[in-house]
């Protein structure tokens, strides 16, 4: 009898999730799951925060800086325009190395309108082929984007030369 009790409370914990406020919510089948998905895809608001989800386009995804000497600071400003029907934000633009700076537009881009993303590479240091990624948060749906550019950097002696 002992037994039973405890396999029925592992069963009804195994199927219960505690909610971030700290109160039991019972879990949902895997139907219902499924179809709240497919409504919240259809939704025009993000499921996490409530707010509406705009659309970015990107001029290009890939810029190729060709050659560079080494020292010289490259900068490219990828055109950012927002085909969508509410206000893009570019939350936050991170490069994959601390050669790169970004700089982006910081305010809302409305509908119909351009902003940028501007990266700067420092090319000090490096020799070579590069290629590097900048990541592009927004209240887009992905939220993150991949920007890149590549560049072949070379060494101060050789273009003395």
């Amino acid at each position: 009898m002992r037994s039973g009790i405890v396999a029925l409370a592992f069963i009804w914990f195994a199927c219960t999730t505690v909610s971030k406020e700290g109160g039991s919510q019972t879990s949902t089948s895997t139907a219902e799951t499924t179809a709240t998905q497919k409504a919240n895809e259809k939704n025009t608001s993000s499921p996490a925060s409530n707010e509406p989800i705009a659309k970015i386009k990107f001029d290009k995804y890939e810029h190729d800086f060709g050659k560079i000497r080494e020292g010289e600071k490259a900068s490219y400003r990828f055109r950012v325009t927002n085909p969508g029907s509410v206000p893009l934000r570019i939350t936050d633009v991170k490069p994959s190395c601390g050669c790169t700076s970004p700089g982006w537009t910081k305010e809302p881009i409305p509908p119909g309108g351009e902003g940028y993303v501007e990266v700067v590479f420092d090319s000090q240091g490096r020799s070579g082929e590069q290629m590097k990624t900048i990541t592009v948060f927004a209240n887009t749906d992905p939220p993150s984007h991949i920007l890149r550019f590549r560049g072949i950097v070379v060494p101060q002696k050789q273009s003395e030369k």
